[in-house]
């Protein structure tokens, strides 16, 4: 009891300045709680501090109130995302300005469930205004990750990619449910503290311990029965190709070099012959109208001895002149041309028709203003210095098809682009089709030397997770790799490296839960945020809330 009172004592703000410490203090925990920090734990007593600080909070205006919540998740961001800049001596000067705008206009978006809950919780008695929190949170996380300003990238459930035995229940809802488990043993322990009914507060003790008790048998369940069907699944050897190209000299020159390098590390591995090679993100840059217009691939089938290879492209679609389309440009080489250009996927094989992913999800002002594609106004608004912007979005999902010699399907690869690996929806969609495993394949050498690289490796564990689909992950300079299906890693390469890795991925068809259902957590939290907004607006009264020492909670 007087461990609790201490806690009580020192978290209850009594000034501003107090709140906005706890504010703080909110938003390092929950920064160092994020991957690649191996303390999700700490997750769970994040929001405490900012749960206090909002009951003193409520009561002041709403400038004070959004000056906190801001700087609550400008440090949460600063903490887990200040790479976005890059910071690299070659940088290009928009993406060192974007990664400023991200880290200041950011936090706006991240504060704004918990406004809301601060509404409801002026209307309505505490104990059932923090029911709505996590409802709140999951509802608002999904919608960040809608339209083209999204960036799902923060969401709370990533915390725990690291603790195997509680992130098995994203196969169930997805990220979101992990989102909602976090923010719910947050808000027991707020209220475990702010009780004095000792009735309460065992309830609540007896609450937590059986939520986690249920998490870890259902993910000790999962693991059982991934491993048993791991015995009889097929296999797909497939190798990596991780050439380490300096990527801000990737688009200035010397793209047949590139090439080349790819071939060469292949060739050094002559004795590995696996069913596939996967190179990463835009590693064929454009070479000439035959290949990267008209997909002609004989040149890489012959210099590769007919193995296949996926491998990410430039695509460049010819147009003539007259016929309109958004972000089409002059082509020099061919009067009377224009063209457009995806950032695609192609599974060069012998004997086939080559099979392409269109990348679909695009990074806001990296690949391309958003709403362009549907603006023309806006479209080249803003370019980037390295030649990669302007890219005009896929509109066509479906797994790429693996061959053996003989003609026999051996796989259906679900194939991701960078950033779209952080959609959970759009991943997930893959195993619904048939996938049978996924590649993602990137280039996040522009944030080498940062946590970024493995943040975006970490969260295609996720995706592992949620489909039960292993993973063959490529980067240019890393994180490379491969996934099991339970999220755990099977093998990963030395980054910043030129290298090449084999392994044996397991093809599995069962369809999760999530994989089944979709989002269907955001939209019920949707739903119940809603009635919470409108059952405080219409039928709560706003309170003024004061606290006695030490648990007891008056209203005047």
């Amino acid at each position: 009891m007087k461990f609790i009172s201490f806690l009580y004592a020192h978290l209850n703000p009594q000034s501003y300045a107090h709140a906005l410490i706890l504010m703080l203090i909110s938003g390092f925990l929950l920064g160092i709680s994020f991957p690649p920090n191996h303390l999700g734990i700490i997750a769970f007593i994040g929001f405490i501090p900012l749960l206090f600080s909002i009951d003193y909070l409520q009561n002041l205006s709403k400038k004070k109130q959004i000056l906190s919540l801001y700087l609550c998740f400008f440090v949460y961001h600063g903490i887990t995302n200040w790479w976005v800049g890059s910071w690299q001596a070659q940088s290009d000067p928009f993406l060192i300005i974007a990664g400023i705008a991200l880290w200041l206009g950011h936090p706006f978006f991240l504060m704004i469930p918990f406004l809301a809950f601060i509404y409801i919780k002026k209307r309505i008695p505490s104990i059932y205004a923090s029911i709505s929190l996590p409802f709140l949170v999951v509802a608002y996380e999904w919608l960040h990750s809608l339209t083209d300003l999204s960036y799902p990238w923060l969401s709370y459930g990533y915390t725990q990619i690291y603790h195997s035995y509680i992130v098995q229940i994203a196969d169930i809802a997805g990220v979101w449910i992990l989102s909602a488990f976090v923010i719910i043993i947050n808000v027991l322990l707020f209220n475990l503290l702010n009780f004095h009914s000792k009735t309460i507060k065992r309830t609540i003790s007896l609450s937590i311990i059986v939520l986690f008790l249920i998490v870890f048998g259902y993910s000790y369940h999962v693991k059982r029965v991934l491993q048993e069907k791991s015995i009889s699944a097929p296999t797909v050897t497939i190798s990596l190709v991780q050439p380490n190209i300096n990527p801000w000299q990737k688009w200035s020159g010397g793209v047949f070099s590139q090439v080349e390098k790819h071939f060469q590390l292949m060739e050094m591995d002559s004795q590995s012959k696996p069913d596939v090679y996967l190179w990463s993100e835009t590693a064929i840059p454009f070479l000439d109208v035959e290949t990267n217009a008209h997909h002609n691939f004989s040149y890489f089938m012959n210099r590769n001895k007919n193995i296949p290879i996926l491998s990410g492209f430039a695509e460049f679609v010819l147009i003539p002149d007259y016929q309109k389309e958004s972000l089409a440009k002059p082509y020099p080489l061919m009067p009377g041309y224009k063209y457009y250009a995806h950032n695609a996927a192609a599974l060069i094989q012998p004997h086939n028709s080559v099979p392409i992913h269109r990348k679909m999800k695009l990074t806001p002002f990296g690949e391309g203003f958003p709403f362009s594609q549907d603006i023309e106004l806006l479209a080249g608004f803003l370019e980037w210095g390295v030649g990669i912007s302007g890219w005009k979005k896929g509109k066509i999902q479906s797994p790429l098809v693996l061959r053996n010699p003989e003609g026999r399907i051996i796989s259906y690869i679900g194939t991701v682009i960078c950033i779209e690996s952080i959609y959970p929806e759009f991943v997930r969609k893959y195993a619904k089709q048939g996938a049978s495993m996924l590649a993602v394949i990137t280039n996040d050498a522009w944030f080498d030397n940062s946590p970024g690289p493995m943040q975006h490796f970490a969260i295609s564990q996720m995706r592992a997770i949620e489909s039960h689909r292993c993973i063959a992950r490529c980067g240019n300079t890393g994180i490379s790799g491969f996934i099991h299906a339970d999220g755990s890693i099977q093998a990963i390469a030395k980054p910043q490296s030129e290298q090449i890795l084999k392994a044996d991925i397991l093809q599995m068809y069962d369809l999760t839960i999530y994989c089944l259902y979709g989002d269907y957590l955001p939209y019920i939290s949707s739903v119940c945020s809603l009635f919470f907004l409108f059952y405080a607006g219409y039928k709560g009264k706003v309170r003024t809330v004061q606290f006695t020492h030490p648990f007891k909670e008056t209203s005047i």
